[in-house]
């Protein structure tokens, strides 16, 4: 039988990590090791040959799965039993022990070299705030564990806890809002526009010839009220964007943009001293020229 390993292997990573781990780290290695060392001298008296007897005959080791008992049934007289089964029980606790000792390390380990997993664990296991309305899309929503939106689309870009200063917004607002979107399920027509007033918050600069961007009628000079899910209130610097065309991309989903442009008589929601608003489809993907899109966008707000 192989002896236990006595090599250091699991020991201490070299981990920047708080002094407690290391500390634990450390005695579950010299735990182990110790284990090891008794494990392996129970190995050696088990399969070493006792001297032999007086008139010159050898002995039989002991053995670790050996029978204990000779032809005829009997205990065997050249060996201790009771010692040998003493010694053979205490072999199969440390097989068991060492087991288990072995995958506390390497958990412990892991630990230190991701800490933030406890943390996350924590987030999961935390109390969920309750739903609230999102008056964005006129659903409820929920609190995913890391905080963003669950129950809308590319909610993931959105932090549950914005809602709140959605709702501190003028109630009518909110309610002709959550009115129009009714209508617009019951009407059954996905390209019903969006009539709430938009707050721009980008521009595009330029828009490439033959790219997507032109394929969906995007224009230089219109004014971004609406990308996916993104609006002024959760564009990052315009990162947000970047976030949906790639999730777009990936699901080979379009996405709904709603545009202000100004001087034209071409529209399909509202229209006044602020421009026509228009609805476009936008799908993200690869062209001859680069990235996904073929247009340049820049921040307004």
């Amino acid at each position: 039988m192989e002896k236990f390993s006595t090599s250091t292997s699991t020991s201490t990573p070299s981990v920047d990590n708080a002094t407690g781990d290391k500390t634990q780290l450390f005695q579950l290695d010299e735990r182990r090791q110790a284990m090891e060392e008794e494990a392996n001298a129970i190995i050696d008296e088990l399969t070493s040959s006792p001297p032999p007897t007086d008139d010159g005959n050898t002995v039989k080791p002991m053995g670790i799965s050996t029978p204990l008992v000779d032809e005829e049934g009997y205990p065997r007289a050249d060996v201790d039993v009771y010692r040998a089964r003493h010694l053979r029980k205490r072999l199969n606790e440390f097989k068991f022990d060492h087991t288990l000792i072995k995958n506390k390390i390497e958990e412990t380990m892991m630990q230190q070299i991701n800490p933030k997993s406890d943390e996350e664990e924590k987030s999961r296991k935390k109390k969920k705030p309750k739903p609230k309305f999102d008056p964005l899309t006129g659903k409820w929503v929920v609190s995913s564990w890391d905080g963003n939106v669950v129950g809308v689309e590319n909610g993931h870009l959105r932090r549950f806890d914005s809602i709140e200063k959605d709702q501190e917004g003028d109630i009518d607002e909110l309610k002709q809002r959550a009115h129009h979107l009714c209508l617009d399920a019951k009407s059954g027509n996905n390209e019903e526009e969006d009539t709430t007033i938009r707050i721009p918050f980008a521009k595009i600069e330029s828009v490439l010839a033959n790219s997507p961007a032109s394929d969906a009628r995007l224009a230089v000079e219109d004014e971004i009220c609406l990308f996916g899910t993104v609006d002024h209130s959760n564009h990052r610097g315009l990162k947000a964007m970047g976030d949906v065309v790639k999730r777009a991309f990936s699901d080979g989903t379009s996405i709904r943009v709603i545009v202000r442009r100004m001087g034209t008589v071409e529209t399909t929601a509202s229209s006044g001293d602020m421009g026509n608003l228009m609805t476009l489809s936008l799908t993200p993907k690869q062209w001859i020229g680069k990235g996904l899109v073929g247009c340049v966008f820049s921040p307004t707000i």
